[in-house]
């Protein structure tokens, strides 16, 4: 079985970053390689390895060799999409400054839209007889991965339960959804 992991708040704690950021001062729009050396000026103590989720860090030091991550550059705030080359230079950063880097397969960091990685993953691993699953926080990827017949799954860790749309609808119901690396250990090995 191959892992196809999403980075940001399935990995890595992206939320911390910021606060960590807006505790220094150091803004969004700052988004960019400098921001990290930035932090570390302000605050030589802090390790970027801390802000992987424990849960997450003993899942790539078990797993790691099966384990592939697939990243957005993209920022869920609109005003850090203006270079994509830089996002992804930034994203990449942060991804080796974790130290998540160091404990997987392979990384790819990809523009606003996952399928094509994702269908290059599929069509490899098929030819190699190997499963995967994919696992992502963003309903858009976790929809992506589905659309292209490969396992999904919502990582759920603020435990919102299932999201509603604008007409209140619930969406998500047909993900299998974990808020934990415990949670989704127990949902793969349930498969076997």
């Amino acid at each position: 079985m191959k892992y196809i992991l999403d980075f940001d708040e399935v990995l890595f704690n992206t939320t911390a970053l910021k606060a960590k950021m807006a505790e220094l001062g150091v803004g969004e729009e700052e988004r960019g390689l400098k921001v990290f050396e930035r932090i570390t000026e302000l605050d030589p103590e802090f390790d970027f390895t801390s802000l992987i989720f424990p849960g997450a860090l003993k899942f790539l030091t078990d797993h790691g060799a099966d384990c592939i991550v697939v990243s957005s550059a993209t920022s869920v705030t609109p005003e850090n999409n203006t270079d994509l080359e830089k996002q992804r230079a930034f994203q990449m950063e942060k991804i080796t400054r974790s130290g998540a880097h160091s404990l997987v397969h392979d990384v790819r960091v990809v523009g606003t839209s996952k399928r094509e990685e994702l269908q290059d993953l599929q069509s490899q691993l098929e030819n190699q007889g190997e499963d995967m699953v994919f696992m992502d926080d963003r309903e858009q990827y976790v929809r992506e991965a589905q659309e292209l017949g490969i396992k999904s799954i919502w990582m759920d860790r603020a435990g919102k339960g299932y999201v509603s749309n604008a007409e209140g609808v619930p969406i998500m119901l047909e993900f299998p959804r974990v808020g934990s690396f415990a949670d989704f250990v127990k949902l793969v090995e349930g498969w076997k």
